[in-house]
């Protein structure tokens, strides 16, 4: 019978303790909402740790090609070996001569240590154990002692505050000095490791911090830790930019697609009326006949005029979203961030509009 509860009444580090201490080989399973993490014990070892809503080609398979560890030719040949004997994946890797084993092992430890990161900030949800044999081989990774994995992981969260506060965010992008050393430099004292090379080579001026944990395999602890300390060597530097050209220009180029989109549409409806006219002209004085009691002009343009302020603070809204990852909790927010005048957020009679923000969607009358 699986052992299974929620995470308020006893917690993840209670519940990966006891397996631990236990001994047990199997399958712990830990979801909130829509997500779902998946730990696997093998006599009380952790061998894996990942979410279970992505499949192993998307964990470790299309990591590795995004990575440029290996090719995706070299990913579907080592997928159609899978399919035959069942291996897993980063075994037939090693297998065959792709990835050395340290490697592999490197990047399933940065995996599980990032997956326990966040999986120790979860207050609630729930979680299942079933024990039963799961497919491991000496040969794809080495075991992690549970106890071990926590230490390390709680180091982490304590530090990568202090870190991310060096950075400044996931977004941020850094270049190579002119101090940066040569990675060939025979003076060991000058050369860097590993994990170092790896990030130095990958911050050229446009590839962001989360790009560089992509890219690197190392995780978001170490890459940005990595980061931090070329930074502290000289060896990169932030690259600096203005957020309100930025912010300008993302606004701009939303404008002139919704712009042509509107013009397309136009002339397509224009050609499509030409076309009808030539096969069937129509009586121009019975069409416009039935206008001429009802077309009331200063209603019209008042409400075109409406629409268009709508439509530009739907605009502002989006650019918002963009920016924040969310709407903002009053229109005064697009004022005081500048995507607004505060004029902009009035209606054609001067009053406020009616908003009220979900945060990933608003209503606006």
């Amino acid at each position: 019978m699986a052992l299974e509860g929620k995470i308020v009444d006893f917690g993840v580090a209670d519940i990966l303790q006891l397996i631990s201490q236990q001994q047990k080989t199997g399958v712990l399973i830990v979801e909130r909402s829509d997500q779902g993490i998946e730990v696997l014990f093998w006599n009380g070892m952790i061998i894996s740790a990942h979410p279970i809503a992505k499949a192993e080609k998307e964990l470790l398979g299309e990591k590795l090609v995004k990575s440029a560890l290996i090719t995706p030719e070299q990913l579907e040949r080592a997928l159609d070996l899978q399919g035959k004997n069942f291996q897993h994946l980063g075994e037939i890797l090693v297998e065959m001569g792709i990835l050395g084993k340290d490697r592999l092992d490197h990047i399933i430890r940065n995996q599980i240590y990032d997956t326990f990161s966040e999986l120790f900030q979860w207050k609630e949800g729930s979680y299942a154990f079933e024990a039963k044999m799961v497919n491991f081989n000496e040969k794809v990774f080495t075991p992690l002692a549970l106890e071990h994995i926590i230490l390390d992981v709680l180091r982490m969260m304590d530090e990568l505050p202090d870190i991310m506060k060096s950075i400044g965010s996931m977004d941020a992008l850094f270049k190579k000095t002119g101090r940066a050393v040569s990675i060939t430099d025979e003076d060991d004292s000058g050369k860097m490791s590993p994990d170092e090379e790896t990030v130095f080579k990958l911050l050229d001026g446009h590839t962001s911090v989360q790009d560089v944990v992509d890219k690197s395999l190392l995780g978001r602890y170490t890459a940005a830790k990595t980061i931090k300390i070329l930074l502290d060597n000289d060896y990169v530097e932030t690259v600096h930019y203005d957020g309100q050209q930025v912010l300008k220009n993302k606004m701009a180029h939303y404008l002139f697609g919704k712009q042509l989109l509107t013009i397309t549409a136009y002339a397509m409806l224009a050609f499509l009326v030409v076309g009808l006219m030539t096969v069937s002209p129509p009586d121009m004085a019975s069409t416009f006949g039935l206008f001429k009691d009802r077309f009331n002009l200063p209603i019209t343009l008042y409400a075109h005029s409406d629409h268009s302020r709508t439509e530009k603070v739907k605009n502002a809204l989006q650019i918002y979203y963009w920016e924040n990852g969310k709407y903002p909790d009053e229109l005064e927010d697009l004022v005081i961030t500048n995507i607004l005048r505060r004029q902009e957020i009035t209606n054609g009679n001067g009053g406020l509009y009616k908003y009220s923000s979900q945060g990933l969607s608003y209503t606006l009358n």
